[in-house]
């Protein structure tokens, strides 16, 4: 059930992320009036399974730790995503 909240936690930061102007995964980002409702919709719903699976201030915080992180680490993978591609052109 954890892993379900974190994978619900992990959808809604990609979407939000994905909806901004200066993400770079896509060569255009998502269009943000349907996409970030839905990121909020579904970092509201993994907020809730967190406060469920677990007491509600530690859930509480959970999500919000792992929000966070994901939030902090997401523009990072870009770099990943770019180094791939070059390295398979070289």
């Amino acid at each position: 059930m954890m892993l379900c909240a974190f994978l619900l936690n992990l959808s809604g930061c990609v979407l939000f992320y994905l909806s901004l102007n200066n993400q770079q995964w896509l060569a255009r980002p998502l269009s943000a009036r349907p996409w970030r409702w839905l990121s909020w919709l579904v970092l509201v719903a993994s907020f809730a399974l967190w406060m469920w699976v677990m007491d509600a201030k530690a859930g509480f915080f959970a999500a919000l730790v792992c929000t966070m992180l994901l939030l902090g680490l997401l523009p990072f993978v870009s770099l990943l995503i770019h180094k791939g591609e070059q390295h398979g052109k070289a």
